[in-house]
């Protein structure tokens, strides 16, 4: 009788994490794809780490793993990402966030409050809050769209934003 081992054993999460800075996509992909079928708290945190990595392909591949597995776990570290220097990665972590519905909804606009100095964040935060956007939170996003499409995101989103935060406290059905 044989024992199998556990696949998302530590060793097992760090060499698959360590293949997504191959110089061969086929081999990242596999590594991913590994990655997202066996995901669990560990898994993401291991990416979440990643976000941060030199390698602007390394945190691409993280961002899109973290968009597939969907763990709420990710939220802060994909708002982070929102500001990353490479725009693929921003999508990527814009896309992982809109995978959270309401929990990147409460992210993005908690992130809004403190980073509307960036120029990059405030694009991603729009794009994130435009695809959640929806007939339930639409009075609450709307006054957060306009505000970011102002000559002046930096000073005009930060109190938009809070008080989204404090109409979504509110009422919970949005």
């Amino acid at each position: 009788m044989s024992v199998a081992l556990d696949p998302v054993s530590a060793q097992w999460i760090h060499d698959l994490v360590g293949l997504l800075a191959h110089k061969d996509p086929a081999v990242r992909l596999k590594a991913r794809n590994e990655l997202v079928q066996h995901a669990d708290h560990n898994v993401t945190r291991a990416l979440v780490a990643e976000l941060i990595d030199p390698l602007p392909h390394v945190r691409w591949e993280a961002a899109k793993s973290l968009a597939e597995i969907a763990d709420p776990v990710a939220a802060h570290g994909l708002m982070h990402a929102l500001d990353d220097n490479d725009e693929d990665v921003r999508w990527v972590a814009a896309e992982g966030l809109i995978a959270l519905g309401n929990v990147g909804l409460v992210t993005v606009l908690s992130g809004l409050t403190r980073r509307a100095r960036s120029i990059a964040f405030c694009r991603s935060a729009h794009h994130v809050l435009h695809e959640l956007r929806d007939e339930r939170n639409r009075a609450v996003i709307d006054p957060v769209l306009a505000a970011l499409d102002t000559s002046e995101p930096e000073v005009t989103a930060p109190p938009a934003a809070f008080e989204a935060l404090l109409a979504l406290k509110e009422s919970p059905r949005c």
